[in-house]
């Protein structure tokens, strides 16, 4: 979560807390492996419904036209800076590895008589 609101921090420095119930509608909506399912689901017992807007190139309300341009560039500006969060992560992490290999050796097993 801590990334993701980097992320809009530093794309849209002046308009990032507008776009705050986007990012908490992402978070509860975001499988999470230790739940196996999204906070959502979880609080609510259903999966939830989507926004409902599909994809579209003009409107007759302009505040929705605004609206659907401004969500558009920030999903993209977002993709680019966790796009950068995660190499930055992977980078961090790959400090600290080393290339290792590892010899397969067979071993016979023994099992103790009986009788």
């Amino acid at each position: 979560m801590e990334g993701y609101l980097r992320c809009f921090v530093h794309s849209y420095p002046h308009k990032w807390k507008d776009w705050l119930p986007l990012a908490e509608f992402w978070y509860n909506t975001s499988y999470h492996s230790s739940l196996d399912k999204t906070p959502f689901e979880i609080l609510y017992g259903q999966k939830p419904r989507l926004l409902g807007i599909d994809v579209v190139d003009s409107c007759a309300v302009p505040d929705l036209q605004e609206w659907l341009s401004q969500h558009k560039l920030m999903v993209q500006l977002l993709q680019q800076q966790l796009v950068r969060v995660q190499q930055r992560q992977k980078h961090q992490a790959d400090k600290h590895r080393s290339e290792r290999e590892f010899a397969v050796t067979l071993c016979a097993v023994f099992s103790p008589k009986k009788g």
